[in-house]
């Protein structure tokens, strides 16, 4: 089982980048590279910066971050792991080391598995102790109670503390978190209920909508989700994941294929943030949506250009081999 598989209802909170206190010079242009999407450009400026500034925890925290962004984990957890030996309370500095050993993990072999399991759930209580406040900590740690087994410090009673303490804080969040143990549970009827009961507070909320979006395809009601996100982009026509969404959907229903193939198409032009989507999978539904409509050439190009992208993406491995 993949310890750190996002719930759909995960993939909507997206780890936004915050800009380094008083950052100024070159550390301040190479978080503007990060914060574009630049992030090899960004990866070279922080490099530069860390080198020449080896006790400074924000050129070590950023470096890091790069290396996340450009999925070189190993490299990454060697950062962070600087940085939180430079700034050992830092709340921020140990949510990314969890991401990097959480990520580790997913391609990590059987036996190296739950020792980095137990890394990635580590640094991401010591951010919740540091900085109780943190939302995108306390969202980490919910998805790994929620998905690790007990052996490895899983619980679904520990995720749902984790959810009511970011509903005390933030009541969109919360709703989103404890929808997502309700799916979790397989409760979908509930945890739709629990979103439209958000969306009543808060109407228009994107977070909620595109939450709830992900509910709808996972209930196969593809009218609804289909109208939802169509909503949404008319409003948002740069709504990234929901883009993205569209496409899945259309891949996974074989609904509105024409739709999803331009939505994906369109995707692909962007460069994703750190944890949206990612292009190899644009590539695999996109080459979901041409089999659908029987282009098994243009199919297996894109199930090739995913996997250049990641060697690792065995859905569109087998889809490949499906092909033959």
């Amino acid at each position: 089982m993949n310890l750190f598989r996002a719930s759909a209802l995960a993939a909507a909170l997206l780890l936004q980048p915050v800009l380094a206190s008083g950052a100024e010079g070159p550390l301040a242009t190479a978080i503007q590279l990060f914060d574009a999407g630049r992030y090899a450009e960004a990866h070279r400026a922080f490099d530069t910066y860390a080198a020449a500034h080896p006790r400074d925890a924000e050129g070590a925290y950023w470096n890091g971050r790069s290396l996340l962004a450009l999925h070189d984990n190993s490299k990454a957890i060697e950062w962070l792991e600087k940085a939180t030996t430079l700034a050992p309370r830092r709340a921020d500095v140990f949510l990314a080391l969890g991401r990097a050993y959480g990520r580790a993990a997913q391609e990590a072999s059987l036996l190296r598995k739950p020792g980095l399991a137990r890394s990635a759930r580590e640094a991401w209580e010591k951010a919740v102790a540091f900085d109780p406040t943190d939302l995108d900590a306390r969202d980490a740690l919910m998805q790994f109670y929620l998905f690790a087994p007990g052996l490895m410090g899983g619980g679904v009673d520990k995720a749902r503390h984790q959810a009511d303490e970011i509903a005390r804080r933030d009541a969109v969040r919360g709703a989103v978190a404890r929808a997502t143990i309700a799916q979790h549970e397989k409760d979908d009827a509930g945890a739709e209920g629990i979103l439209q009961d958000a969306l009543a507070r808060s109407p228009g909320n994107l977070e909620l909508r595109r939450s709830l979006g992900q509910i709808y395809q996972n209930e196969q009601k593809w009218d609804a989700a289909f109208a939802l996100y169509e909503q949404i982009l008319q409003q948002d026509a740069d709504a990234w994941v929901v883009l993205y969404q569209v496409g899945r959907a259309a891949a996974v229903s074989g609904q509105r294929l024409d739709r999803g193939a331009a939505a994906l198409q369109r995707y692909l032009g962007h460069t994703p943030a750190p944890e949206e989507p990612s292009l190899a999978n644009a590539h695999y539904r996109l080459g979901m949506i041409y089999e659908h409509q029987g282009n098994l050439a243009s199919a297996r190009a894109e199930y090739q250009a995913a996997l250049r992208l990641d060697v690792t993406l065995r859905a569109a491995r087998a889809a490949l081999d499906e092909l033959g």
